[in-house]
């Protein structure tokens, strides 16, 4: 093979790599904050606009009017500090995702 016709390949399958990953960054941050929200906090939080409260946690859209977002993701990036929720190590991404979420069901 040719350094020519290498270097096409290898540019061709860089293109397809990245398609994924292009893909998923153009889903918007309150919709991956939702599904986020969904996979991880509803056992505790009733999440969306219509959701009611459960026993353990309050409900998303109340939090989402009573916190800024700045508290929000400070509170979620070192939840286990303050006792009242389960620890788990979220990614900057996920809490900007979740923050989005959350400001969506003002």
């Amino acid at each position: 093979m040719t350094v020519h016709r290498m270097a096409f390949v290898a540019a061709c399958c860089g293109m397809l790599a990245a398609a994924p990953a292009a893909a998923a960054e153009s889903i918007d941050p309150a919709k991956r904050g939702a599904e986020i929200a969904a996979r991880w906090c509803s056992d505790c939080h009733a999440s969306g606009a219509s959701a009611r409260a459960s026993d353990v946690g309050p409900p998303f859209p109340k939090i989402a009017r009573e916190r800024s977002a700045d508290y929000l993701r400070g509170f979620l990036a070192n939840p286990h500090v303050r006792g009242q929720m389960p620890p788990f190590d979220l990614t900057r991404d996920r809490i900007e995702d979740l923050v989005a979420y959350l400001q969506s069901l003002r």
